[in-house]
């Protein structure tokens, strides 16, 4: 696997946005497809239920409004998904 430069990227994801997933280059067609798409916390923490996403909200203005936690908690929100 190759990793892209910013401008070969932003090319691909062009050509993609616009439908056109075959490209031809030196007489040969490729075909450009999504094989693995990346999950994200967001997206783990939007998908899950109303009441865990309540718990992750609370957990995070805790966080920022300084409340303290010891490591082992912090361990056990992660295991929970509250984190």
């Amino acid at each position: 696997m190759r990793k892209l430069k910013d401008n070969e990227a932003k090319l691909i994801k062009d050509i993609m946005h616009e439908k056109d997933d075959v490209i031809e280059m030196d007489g040969k067609r490729y075909y450009l497809s999504l094989i693995e798409e990346a999950e994200t916390l967001k997206n783990v923490a939007g998908e899950c239920d109303p009441e865990i996403r309540q718990k992750i909200e609370q957990t995070k203005k805790d966080i920022l409004n300084g409340k303290d936690f010891a490591i082992d908690d912090v361990v056990e929100m992660i295991d929970l998904g509250k984190l």
